[in-house]
């Protein structure tokens, strides 16, 4: 098609040059004759060149367009229709900008853009319902001077992803998580949610766990005391022995559980340790309990080994640190038969992390239970766990305890060998 456009050019060119040696030879000045030809055609290309300008200039407007043929005519068409492929992609980028941002609006999450230094650039309606930010009030202004709130000013000073809980500015019996959305350029977006109806449930289920207890303690301590009064009683009958016995071991599983409870409770209502605590000796409290389980759950069952780094500390609760040694030990040996052979590692590792390693050569966990092993009251095997005495809480606990502690707890398990990891990040670790 463009050759069409330029062989109509090529032939418009051949005519103006043939028609102007013609008269160039008809007349006795056929130079000057030539030039004028020449500057002619020059003149009209000038003169087509000048309208299309014009045309551009004004806009494009299809009823406007330079009226020519030749080359002149294919240029203009492929303006017009270059302008209206940029209209039509403005029109759908326009259309679905329009529906991003309706969509936006309609979330029970505010959003709010902000740019490199913390300057509003769009909020959706629920930043106003939340926060009292409005986008065609608030545009341009920082965020930082209309939300005084401390825990909020850090996180936009670190510029992480953590997430930070505030009361809401605009109504006192709201509370809010917010947390940063990096963004290209530098561009952030501020998502914050409403979270106080899981606020409000988390309180009533502490409570409620708190009452359970304290009510359920009282009458477990009045039937300890009297299975221990019957226990103690010379004159009791041996088919009594029996039962007594399981009683007061179910008792003391009832009040494991009770405890079990609370310590979880406490935990799950914490975000993360404010404070990075006390420097607490790690391998002291590994000492300690492994030693209490080799005199009692294990004695004459496992062989514990142990290698543990005698400098290494963390900060943090000792009391909380103390819990997932102990629970990690306990369930190395409850759920483990006899004669497994059982290896407690303690050292750093070469990013700074502090992991400690509880691996058996068991039998090993199917594939398949080990994303719920965290799970409370979880069990993989439902009548061995319970004849062993545990309250499957045990792993809850380590894995609150070690997210309160900025760590991690990682479960491998194959037949054969099974590994608890538990790692603390680098920036608790005292050496």
């Amino acid at each position: 098609m463009s050759n069409d456009y330029w062989s109509i050019e090529r032939y418009r060119l051949a005519i103006v040059v043939g028609g102007g040696f013609l008269l160039a030879w008809l007349t006795p000045y056929p130079f000057p004759i030539m030039v004028l030809v020449l500057l002619g055609y020059i003149a009209w290309m000038l003169h087509k060149l000048y309208e299309l300008q014009r045309w551009l200039t004004n806009g494009q407007k299809p009823e406007e367009m330079p009226d020519s043929d030749g080359a002149w005519e294919q240029i203009a068409y492929l303006f017009h229709k270059s302008q209206q492929k940029s209209a039509e992609r403005k029109q759908k980028q326009k259309e679905l900008l329009n529906r991003f941002d309706n969509v936006l609006s309609v979330l029970p999450d505010a959003a709010i853009l902000l740019d490199i230094d913390n300057h509003i650039q769009w909020a959706n309606k629920s930043a106003a319902k939340l926060l009292g930010i409005r986008d065609e009030v608030d545009r341009g202004k920082r965020i930082d001077t209309l939300l005084r709130n401390p825990d909020l000013h850090k996180l936009l000073e670190e510029n992480s992803e953590r997430k930070v809980t505030f009361p809401s500015p605009r109504h006192s019996n709201l509370t809010l998580r917010g947390r940063l959305l990096p963004l290209q350029g530098g561009s952030r977006v501020l998502s914050v949610r409403d979270i106080s109806e899981g606020v409000q449930l988390q309180k009533t289920r502490k409570a409620f766990i708190a009452n359970a207890s304290h009510e359920l303690r009282t009458p477990l301590t009045v039937l300890t005391g009297y299975i221990e009064l019957f226990e103690q009683d010379p004159e009791l009958p041996d088919y009594f022995q029996a039962p007594l016995q399981q009683s007061r071991e179910q008792a003391a599983r009832m009040q494991q559980i009770i405890s079990d409870m609370l310590a979880l409770s406490r935990l799950e209502s914490q975000e993360t340790t404010p404070l990075m605590g006390n420097q607490v000796d790690v391998p002291a409290l590994l000492e300690s309990g492994i030693q209490a389980i080799r005199d009692t759950l294990a004695a004459n069952t496992h062989t514990l080994e142990a290698q543990i780094e005698s400098d290494l500390c963390v900060c943090g609760s000792e009391k909380d640190i103390h819990s997932i040694i102990t629970n990690l030990l306990a369930n190395a040996v409850k759920h483990t038969p006899t004669g497994t052979r059982i290896r407690i590692l303690w050292q750093s590792e070469a990013d700074g992390q502090a992991c400690l390693s509880i691996e058996d050569n068991g039998p090993g966990i199917p594939e398949k239970h080990l994303p719920h092993l965290t799970e409370r009251f979880y069990r993989v095997d439902e009548g061995r766990s319970r004849a062993s005495g545990g309250t499957g809480l045990g792993l809850a606990i380590v894995k609150h305890v070690m997210q309160w502690h900025n760590g991690k707890l990682t479960i491998e398990s194959k037949p054969g060998r099974t590994v608890f990891r538990a790692c603390f990040p680098a920036k608790r670790v005292l050496d």
